[in-house]
């Protein structure tokens, strides 16, 4: 048995029994690879930042069927939203929304648009976990690497190729997974196949799901009206396609071919809006009744990509992709009121993106030291349109509905170069990168708004010095931005006769971070460990500020707000086979983040930062690999008080959860996994549910997560 060599870890807290890999296959700092930090596959020990990095087995040990459960146990990360309109977005570090960068095999995701009313969100969460190898969060500003919406992190998810699925030696590969998992009454189906005939290799992977509203805890009360502390009744479909064809040409080239679809289907009842009057009992005839949505929501990619082994004087390899996306939500919201009837506010919205990409490796070899240069442009054209109707379906009649924002177009230019500098004999490896980005927005003409343009020189330097082959420390120092959403700059209407009116900004300066992070890994025979600390300030946040002037209150969007966000963060495992002569295969680990931020211009608490959090199992793995088990508890902290920016926030509790699987394989080919979840029925919210809620809140009960749930999977593979 070839045990890696890992690293002691400092005090445990809690234990986490691991089932993923066998004993023989510990994890190693050393074999973890990972692309964000450095845009080329690197090794996370030459790293100067924090990158967390969940693969498909791990997401397939924790039984994951989203976003939120394959990086729950993940510190600094949480991923956000639910209920009708989905996941909304991630936290990283306390930055949320468009602060944080989403791309799919290096796709920018558009910008997520929340107008603020209940009929209309438009978020990127058409993401299939069962086609990801991998899902990587690298943590603090990227944009000298990424540009733009990089100002507190990057997620990039990494969908399968043929040879993350094709074993050494085989030339086909057909594999099927359904799954069950009760929280959401979800049942899934995935078919992957994939084939290597001479020189092309093909992938297609499919997945159905169907299920109904994530439950909330069990003791809410099941009524209808604000009251109801029970989720909105849900169902839902969705389907995934991905596709992929790579030709090895030659020797130098190889040429792709990428084709995803993503659709889903929803249809809810809005229980909790059920007889709410909006007139407050003083505008007769606005009591909202038979209040339901129907949603559809698409994503497409179409992708062509290039690798070149160029060996030229300027680039030894050359890749390129060129992509184009749309993604696409309708929503059909229905209700009954005395003053309109029965009703529709079809609420659309939609993207449209052209991507290139172009990206150059040099390798220079010097008496002493060694560059590896990676250098490239990107390009990204997008259009955005949003389409309302109010169809009053008592009449037959309809009207244009109210957009706030009116369609628009924009273009970002990035070109970008990094030097990761290897010295002293690769003991200390210096990490340099700047680039240059340019944003233009255009509105449609009718509108009368103005075009907008910025750019942004962003930069980063790093260094890693590796004391010994197992133990080194890192510092850097580096730069975000983030240009302002379509949405912020434009959003205009009058409401003059209701009192108030948002007034578009063109204006608007981009939002800016500088952040700080020092850190250590190490690992030995019995165990690894990781400890960061990071300090970030961000200025020229963008907030709307509101006056009233002549009994009008006008709204507009400003480079109000500046922050500072710091914290620390502690990761660890260890072999309890070789640390305390425990059964082999048994293993612990535990995980430790803790965050504070404060509003600079007000003193104020920001209500994205995380209490303080950590996950602590321990788990054991048969050496035949035949069967294993996992038990993980998650500790949160309570949010209340000054903790946020209100103090009439109502408070959200601390909490454990307690999760269990276990993995049996009868045969090579068949993997059957089940999970008990929230194994104590605890009653909890998560912090980011409950923001800007205070005591007096009706229904608290329906924003709680499920009490206790259980799943099961069967894999097997032809």
């Amino acid at each position: 048995m070839n045990h890696k060599q890992l690293s002691l870890i400092a005090s445990s807290v809690l234990l986490a029994l691991s089932p993923s890999l066998h004993a023989q296959e510990k994890k190693s700092y050393t074999d973890e690879m990972v692309v964000t930090a450095t845009r080329t596959e690197q090794s996370i020990m030459n790293v100067p930042g924090s990158v967390s990095k969940v693969t498909a087995e791990d997401m397939e040990k924790n039984l994951a069927n989203d976003l939120q459960d394959a990086l729950k146990y993940e510190p600094g990360v949480q991923v956000n939203g639910n209920g009708r309109f989905g996941i909304s977005d991630f936290t990283v570090r306390g930055v949320s929304g468009n602060r944080v960068k989403v791309m799919v095999d290096n796709v920018e995701q558009p910008a997520g648009y929340n107008p603020g009313a209940d009929q209309m969100r438009k978020y990127s969460n058409g993401f299939e976990v069962d086609t990801l190898t991998a899902v990587e969060v690298s943590k603090g500003p990227g944009s000298s690497l990424y540009g733009s919406d990089a100002i507190g992190g990057t997620v990039l998810l990494r969908t399968k190729n043929p040879e993350d699925v094709l074993q050494t030696g085989e030339n086909n590969h057909l594999a099927v997974k359904t799954g069950y998992a009760s929280s959401s009454d979800q049942y899934k189906a995935t078919i992957e196949a994939a084939n290597r005939t001479g020189a092309v290799e093909s992938l297609l992977i499919y997945t159905y799901r169907d299920g109904h509203e994530t439950k909330a805890h069990g003791d809410g009360a099941d009524i209808e009206g604000r009251s109801r502390g029970q989720a909105n009744p849900l169902t839902f479909a969705s389907h995934n396609v991905l596709g992929k064809v790579y030709v090895q040409v030659n020797d130098a080239n190889r040429v792709g071919l990428v084709a995803e679809y993503y659709t889903r289907d929803t249809d809810a009842q809005i229980l909790s809006q059920e007889n709410y009057d909006a007139g407050g009992g003083f505008m007769p005839g606005f009591v909202y009744t038979n209040v339901r949505g129907h949603d559809e929501d698409a994503r497409i990619r179409l992708g062509l990509n290039h690798e070149w082994q160029a060996n030229l004087a300027v680039a030894d390899s050359v890749s390129w992709a060129l992509n184009w996306q749309q993604s696409e939500s309708k929503h059909d919201n229905y209700d009954h009121t005395d003053r309109y009837g029965n009703r529709n506010r079809y609420r659309g919205g939609e993207d449209s993106s052209t991507q290139f990409d172009a990206q150059f490796n040099k390798a220079i070899a010097l008496s002493n030291t060694r560059h590896e240069l990676t250098y490239g442009l990107s390009v990204v054209q997008n259009e955005f349109e949003l389409d309302y109707k109010d169809y009053f379906l008592d009449a037959g009649t309809e009207k244009p509905g109210p957009v706030e924002v009116p369609n628009a177009k924009s273009v970002k230019y990035g070109i970008f170069l990094q030097d990761q500098l290897y010295l002293m004999q690769d003991q200390l490896v210096v990490t340099g990168g700047l680039r240059y980005d340019n944003y233009q927005a255009e509105p449609a003409s009718s509108s009368g708004l103005s075009d907008h343009e910025s750019d942004a020189v962003t930069g980063r330097l790093g260094a890693v010095y590796h004391w010994t082959e197992s133990f080194n420390t890192y510092a850097q120092i580096s730069q975000g931005f983030r240009s302002p959403t379509i949405g912020e700059m434009y959003e205009d209407k009058d409401n003059s006769a209701l009192g108030y009116k948002i007034v578009a900004n063109p204006n608007l300066k981009s939002e800016k971070s500088l952040a700080y992070e020092i850190g250590a890994r190490t690992q030995g025979r019995i165990g690894l460990m990781s400890i960061a600390a990071f300090y970030t300030d961000y200025k020229d946040f963008i907030a709307s500020q509101t006056e009233v002037v002549s009994g009008i209150q006008i709204t507009s969007n400003e480079n109000l707000d500046s922050a500072k966000i710091y914290g620390a963060e502690f990761a660890s495992e260890l072999w309890l086979d070789e640390a305390l002569n425990a059964p082999s295969g048994t293993y612990a680990k535990v995980s430790l983040a803790y965050q504070e931020g404060e509003d600079k211009k007000t003193g104020e608490a920001l209500d994205s930062v995380a209490p303080f959090t950590s996950v602590v199992g321990l788990g054991y793995d048969a050496p035949s690999g035949d069967w294993g088990s996992e038990v993980n508890a998650v500790y949160v902290a309570s949010k209340s008080g000054s903790d946020w920016s209100s103090d009439t926030n109502v408070d959200a509790p601390s909490y454990t959860v307690v999760d269990l699987t276990a993995y049996y394989t009868p045969t090579e080919d068949l993997v059957l996994r089940a999970g008990l979840f929230n194994a104590f029925d605890k009653k909890y919210w998560r912090y980011q549910d409950i923001e800007g809620f205070t005591a007096s809140e009706p229904g608290l009960g329906r924003h709680t997560q499920p009490g206790r749930n259980w799943g099961v999977n069967v894999d097997y593979a032809f």
